[in-house]
C-alpha cells in the first residue's frame, strides 16, 4: 500500500497517468484536430508535441497544472484559428498566405524526397545537365565589338576593313583599342559554352563552334551587336565520372525532383479552380 501511496504522490507519476489517459481518450477520436464545425479535438500528437517543447525548454516534464495549461493553450489557439478563418481574416493576410503555401510545398517536397534514384537515374540526369558538371566544350576567343552607332564608316564597310587588317596580321593593330566600348573583356580564356551563351547569347556561342580556329572571322551577331571574332582554342568536353561527384549530382537530382513535384502538385490544384482576374480600371479589362 505504501508503494501505491508513494506512486500517486509522485508528480512524474501524475504526469504519466494523465498523459496516458489523454492519449487513450483522444485516441478514440482519431488523430485529427477537428470533428465538426463546433467541436475541438486535441490529438495525442498535439499533446505530445506540447510536452516535448515544454520539456526541451525547462529540462523537466510539466506538472499536472502545467500540462493542463499546455492543453488549454492548444484549445485556445484552435478556437482563435477557427474564428479568424470564419471571419475571413486570413484572406488579406499576406504572411498567412505565404506560410500556408510554404507548408504545402514542404508536404510535397517531403513526398518527393522519399524517392531514391539509382545510379542509372543519376547518370541520365548528369548527362542531361552536362554543362553543370564540366562536361561541356570550352572555347578561348578574342572579340572586337562593332557598335552600330559608331560615327564614320558604314557598319558593313568598317567590319570588312577591320577584318582585313586583323586577318593580315597587322602587328600595328591593337584590336582591343579599335574595339568599341563594351563592359566586357576582349579576350576570354577557356570558357564553358553555356557561360559564353549567358553573356553574348546562344546564337553567338553556337557560331563560335563553326569558326576556323586561329583565324579572325565575322561579323558575328550577339545580344550587343556585331563582333569580329578569333577562336584561339576549343577544349573538348571531359565529363567527370558519376562516382567522383555522386553526392553533388544526387543533391541536384533531389532539388530538381522537388521543383517538378511542386509544379505538378500546383497544376493539379490549379485545375480545380475557375479563375477570373479583375484588373484595375487603368489597365482596361478583365482576364478570364
Amino acid at each position: 500500500m505504501s508503494l501505491l501511496r508513494r506512486f500517486f504522490r509522485d508528480p512524474l507519476a501524475h504526469f504519466l497517468l494523465v498523459g496516458g489517459l489523454l492519449f487513450a481518450v483522444f485516441g478514440l477520436f482519431g488523430n485529427g484536430m477537428t470533428a465538426g464545425p463546433n467541436r475541438v479535438v486535441i490529438s495525442p500528437g498535439q499533446v505530445q508535441r506540447a510536452i516535448q517543447v515544454f520539456t526541451g525548454t525547462h529540462l523537466r516534464a510539466p506538472t499536472d497544472d502545467e500540462l493542463q495549461g499546455l492543453i488549454d493553450q492548444e484549445i485556445e489557439a484552435e478556437i482563435y484559428y477557427r474564428e479568424g478563418i470564419a471571419m475571413g481574416l486570413d484572406r488579406e493576410d499576406e504572411i498567412i498566405r505565404r506560410r500556408l503555401k510554404q507548408k504545402l510545398l514542404f508536404l510535397t517536397q517531403d513526398i518527393a524526397d522519399q524517392a531514391q534514384p539509382t545510379d542509372a537515374d543519376l547518370q541520365a540526369f548528369m548527362n542531361a545537365h552536362a554543362s553543370d558538371y564540366g562536361g561541356e566544350i570550352k572555347v578561348a576567343f578574342s572579340q572586337i565589338f562593332l557598335n552600330p552607332d559608331h560615327d564614320g564608316e558604314q557598319p558593313a564597310d568598317r567590319a570588312k576593313l577591320l577584318l582585313a587588317k586583323v586577318s593580315a596580321g597587322d602587328g600595328r593593330l591593337d584590336y582591343a583599342r579599335v574595339s568599341d566600348a563594351l563592359p566586357l573583356p576582349n579576350d576570354f580564356e577557356a570558357t564553358p559554352l553555356h557561360d559564353v551563351a549567358r553573356v553574348f547569347g546562344g546564337g553567338f556561342a553556337d557560331s563560335l563552334l563553326s569558326l576556323p580556329v586561329g583565324h579572325w572571322a565575322g561579323p558575328v551577331t550577339s545580344g550587343y551587336g556585331q563582333h569580329l571574332v578569333v577562336v584561339r582554342e576549343l577544349v573538348a568536353a571531359t565529363p567527370p565520372r558519376l562516382a567522383d561527384i555522386r553526392e553533388t549530382v544526387l543533391r541536384d537530382w533531389q532539388n530538381a525532383r522537388r521543383v517538378e513535384a511542386n509544379a505538378e502538385a500546383y497544376r493539379q490544384m490549379r485545375a480545380k479552380y475557375s479563375v477570373k482576374v479583375e484588373l484595375p480600371s487603368t489597365t482596361g479589362g478583365v482576364h478570364p
